[in-house]
């Protein structure tokens, strides 16, 4: 189940991240796609979680060429349904996941312990607009808070802080000052390197 899961994941990430360009060579276009994309996104509302969504995924193949059928776009002739189907998938992936994201984090937690992990990834959010990743440090709650920031006319920006959580529950202790105060980086590859660098330093029991 997991390789499935990273699989299909992946896809509908590739997916959103096909759709997102066109805003920059026809407003239009994006626009009409992201209203089908919600349009069929708001059709898998009856699915609440994770495993029910990858099953959909593999049911439910046809449904975004039903929905943009039915609302019959003017740019129709020019869309790529498996785009809008999977970016739709996409969509109500980070529904759900933003909405138990309390409880993903503790079975995510309980799961790494029963698996002596020494890292944990709690929550990842990710959008062609940027992206979150919260990892921590079983052993001693201190975790990696990890962020993108991208924007359509200017470079992305990549950011890291280590924050301390609770280990026993991975609440983020809000009255708790960073451990590393956030320090932005202008390359991924740098943002990379600095992620392993404090993995290793504050990976230590």
């Amino acid at each position: 189940m997991p390789v499935v899961r990273d699989d299909a994941i992946a896809a509908w990430r590739r997916a959103e991240a096909r759709v997102y360009p066109t805003v920059m060579v026809d407003a239009a276009m994006y626009e009409q796609y992201l209203t089908m994309v919600r349009a069929v996104a708001d059709e898998l509302a009856d699915v609440r979680t994770e495993d029910d969504l990858l099953t959909a995924w593999e049911e439910r193949r046809e449904l975004a060429s039903a929905i943009v059928a039915r609302h019959a776009p003017s740019m129709r002739a020019f869309m790529d349904l498996d785009a809008v189907r999977d970016a739709a998938f996409c969509h109500r992936h980070r529904e759900i996941t933003r909405s138990r994201g309390k409880e993903i984090a503790r079975e995510r937690l309980e799961q790494a312990r029963r698996e002596h992990a020494e890292w944990v990834v709690l929550f990842e959010d990710v959008t062609p607009m940027g992206s979150h990743r919260l990892e921590m440090h079983v052993g001693s709650g201190r975790a990696l808070h990890a962020s993108v920031a991208r924007s359509v006319d200017r470079p992305a920006t990549y950011s890291l802080e280590v924050v301390q959580l609770d280990p026993a529950t991975g609440t983020w202790l809000l009255d708790a000052p960073p451990l590393m105060a956030s320090q932005t980086y202008r390359t991924p590859e740098e943002w990379e390197a600095r992620i392993a660098q404090a993995r290793e330093t504050f990976g230590k029991d």
